[in-house]
């Protein structure tokens, strides 16, 4: 079970998308692949309507993946969360005290170790993995980052390549 209020977190790139999210009982969500022009008017718009924003810091248009582009996004656009695959950007979102997601594409055992590496020195709030197929590999990851539990993130989330209710229930 994650912290959110609702199971899936929904990932929208698209503005019809957004504007039946902004309708709907859901409150939290992440945005990708929108223009930077766009993400003011929308991130005001979403917390006008009480919803919580993470925004997907390398899967943004016309703003740099880096620590700059994040404090752009964290002070200027105000986003409740951050995602993304670099440590510096999360650096920058933790200094600028917004959640984090740490976004690891899981394809072998190595990738598992460096992932737990990161997860140690990072600690992010939220940990995403990739393929969605790799949520088995979640309990051997809890063990790698034993026994200092100030190391866990609160939840782990699995993103891509999920097709089935019963994967999403798993």
């Amino acid at each position: 079970m994650t912290p959110f209020s609702q199971p899936i977190l929904l990932a929208i790139s698209q503005m019809k998308d957004f504007e039946k999210f902004l309708q709907s009982p859901l409150d939290t969500c992440i945005l990708m692949d929108f223009h930077i022009n766009l993400l003011p008017s929308m991130m005001q718009a979403a917390h006008a309507a009480g919803k919580t924003v993470y925004l997907h810091a390398d899967l943004l248009r016309g703003v740099s993946a880096d620590e700059f582009g994040c404090e752009y996004l964290c002070q200027r656009l105000r986003a409740d969360g951050i995602i993304s695959t670099k440590p510096k950007v999360l650096e920058a979102a933790r200094r600028n005290r917004v959640a984090t997601i740490l976004r690891l594409f899981l394809i072998d055992t190595k990738s598992l170790d460096k992932g737990a590496a990161l997860i140690k020195n990072l600690q992010p709030d939220h940990v995403e993995l990739l393929p969605g197929l790799a949520c088995d590999a979640i309990a051997d990851l809890k063990q790698r980052l034993q026994p200092a539990a100030s190391t866990q993130p609160q939840s782990f989330l699995c993103g891509g390549l999920i097709y089935t209710h019963a994967q999403i229930t798993r």
